[in-house]
């Protein structure tokens, strides 16, 4: 796995998330973030559950996690921005008492000790950032109680052009560059992996845009800069993912939805009494 401890990094992934929850997030995203959390659960009714959304990022997770009712939410991130954002969302869902929102590492372990066993343990897109991804993944996996499920998306391992260890340079490349170099990044990364596309293939880019923020509720340009500015950045594929989730946390798999880019591989699993 890459290291990541020694290198300077000037990315936020809560500033980012600070800017989609001010400006960007509508009744609509929220409705369709609800819709893919809904579709993740393969329609499993969280009325009764504790959910337990590990990196929460904006909050929005946890917020459709509220709304489709769940007993017992508890929203954990290591960046101070993300929490306010996510203390943003309770606010605005009148502050349920049964909705924590916590400032911690999920590798810091009197963090973990302090967690709940959850129902559902969702880690979409954040563990992969810490640095120390395998130890994250068993850390979240932990908080899990018997027969529950956790959530899973992790960057695939790629190989060749448009390689994983490519993007490490790249992401490395952004951390170091000035606030102008960054922007400059950022627009050739839309064009390049926006834009351009549609318009060769002769599609409306506008029609690509408002699909992509159907997806999850998100926002192509948020999600372009927390591309290029996550880092730490680590990868791995399918079969690693299932060799460690069976052997070190005794889970099985529900449901696997793989890529064969450096997108994430989403899985779905359940832990063995």
């Amino acid at each position: 796995m890459p290291e990541a401890a020694a290198e300077k990094i000037t990315f936020s992934f809560g500033k980012n998330w600070q800017e989609y929850v001010e400006h960007q997030l509508t009744p609509e995203r929220e409705g369709i973030a609800l819709k893919h959390l809904k579709d993740s659960l393969a329609r499993q009714d969280l009325r009764g559950l504790a959910f337990l959304d590990v990196g929460c990022g904006s909050g929005l997770f946890s917020l459709a996690a509220y709304r489709l009712g769940a007993e017992r939410i508890i929203s954990l991130d290591v960046d101070p921005f993300s929490v306010q954002c996510c203390q943003e969302l309770r606010a605005r869902a009148g502050q349920p008492a049964h909705w924590q929102v916590r400032h911690g590492s999920i590798l810091d372990a009197p963090v973990v000790a302090g967690l709940d066993l959850a129902d559902v343990v969702y880690a979409w897109g954040s563990l992969h950032h810490t640095g120390k991804m395998w130890e994250a993944i068993r850390n979240a996996g932990s908080r899990v109680r018997p027969g529950g499920t956790l959530f899973l998306s992790i960057y695939n391992r790629v190989q060749g052009r448009g390689s994983s260890e490519y993007w490490l340079r790249i992401k490395k490349l952004y951390n170091r560059s000035s606030a102008p170099v960054k922007r400059l990044m950022e627009v050739a990364y839309s064009i390049r992996h926006g834009l351009l596309p549609q318009l060769l293939r002769l599609r409306n880019p506008a029609r690509y845009f408002r699909e992509y923020q159907q997806q999850r509720g998100m926002s192509f340009w948020i999600d372009a800069k927390d591309w290029l500015g996550g880092y730490p950045y680590e990868y791995a594929d399918t079969g690693e993912i299932l060799r460690f989730c069976s052997r070190e946390l005794n889970m099985e798999l529900l449901d696997l939805n793989p890529t064969n880019t450096t997108g994430t591989n989403e899985f779905r699993f359940r832990r063995k009494a």
